[in-house]
């Protein structure tokens, strides 16, 4: 090998390869990324040269969870981590997280994105333990946990001062104290998830909307409790694009005229909304016409009235619009609603 092929191997070897496994790397899933780690010295050398690979640790689905969480936050490609993922992992447990607060608080001092979603074995003390460190979170996801109560998130607003997405759908302990919590302390929130929350009430959901003016999505899905007292509040919420109202059973076109000041709304679900008529929903369409999605699905209160006030002002936008069951409509066939609506692209959203 000559001199001439000596140098373009050596620029080869360490300018070009370096930067292909930099492109490479970045979007491989991370099974094959610490695959990867095993083939040669040099490709753990120069993956590990790199910060932004070790960004993420995600652990969703797996066994072990816990034990592999805190051997990863043990090694110092993973000092400073930003996203955690343990979505229904197994075996995760507080015992786990407490060892994460004693011996790996360096590693998650830059978290900002924790899913903990469906891991049921995490209490209020764990909420603690992991949070006890992550002063900079601005996600954090704990869907489907019954052991969590007021407690919990007591002890993460008392950690965590930054968050701005949160979801707690599932969480049927939570009470209206959590959501004196969070408007107290989450003012600049801009997702909040209460689906399924079973003991909240009129009072704790109007201390939201009077001081968490930022929201942006709000999932209120499956809570029959509240009534126009906290919904006619919603109208607060001039930055609001995503609405779930699914199961309000006792929202009224009075409700739903005043929400109908949201005009950025974007997403809104009214599925089951059984006291909705043509009043209100005649009041989203000339109030929200930026509307893409719409469920009216089993609200038999709505006739066709209702269909050609949206025409009129959201033809243009609405690309998801579910009527089926809505029998007091009666040009509902596929074909009737694309000349209402030319843009729709989905026709239904439950099954």
């Amino acid at each position: 090998m000559d001199v001439t092929e000596v140098e373009l191997m050596e620029v080869w070897n360490k300018e070009i390869v370096p930067k292909v496994m930099n492109i490479v790397s970045t979007r491989l899933p991370q099974t094959d990324l610490i695959s990867l780690l095993l083939v040669t010295p040099w490709i753990h050398r120069n993956l590990i040269s790199h910060p932004s690979l070790w960004l993420v640790l995600d652990f969703h689905e797996m066994n072990n969870a816990g034990d592999r969480l805190v051997a990863a936050l043990s090694l110092s490609r993973y000092q400073n981590v930003k996203h955690i993922n343990l979505e229904f992992a197994r075996d995760i447990e507080d015992k786990h997280l407490e060892i994460v607060k004693s011996k790996c608080g360096q590693s998650v001092k830059n978290l900002e994105v924790l899913n903990l979603n469906g891991c049921q074995k995490i209490s209020d003390l764990g909420i603690e333990f992991v949070t006890y460190n992550c002063s900079k979170l601005k996600v954090f996801s704990i869907y489907w946990n019954v052991r969590v109560s007021d407690l919990g998130i007591r002890n993460l607003v008392k950690n965590c001062k930054l968050v701005i997405d949160l979801n707690l759908s599932g969480c049927k302990n939570i009470t209206d104290e959590s959501l004196k919590l969070i408007a107290e302390n989450y003012q600049g929130s801009q997702l909040l998830h209460l689906t399924r929350c079973i003991k909240l009430t009129d009072g704790g959901l109007q201390m939201i909307l009077l001081k968490c003016s930022s929201l942006q999505s709000l999932n209120l899905y499956a809570l029959s409790s509240f009534t126009d007292v906290a919904y006619k509040k919603i109208s607060l919420l001039t930055h609001l694009q995503f609405l779930d109202l699914c199961g309000a059973q006792n929202l009224s076109d009075d409700g739903l005229s005043c929400i109908a000041k949201c005009s950025n709304l974007i997403s809104l679900n009214l599925t089951w909304c059984v006291q909705v008529t043509d009043h209100g929903v005649i009041a989203i369409a000339e109030g929200c016409r930026s509307l893409e999605f719409l469920s009216l699905f089993g609200i038999v209160g709505v006739t066709d009235k209702s269909l050609e006030a949206l025409s009129s002002f959201c033809s243009n936008t609405i690309t998801t619009l579910d009527v089926n069951g809505c029998i007091g409509i009666k040009r509902r066939s596929r074909d009737q609603l694309l000349q209402l609506f030319p843009k729709l692209k989905c026709f239904k959203v439950h099954s």
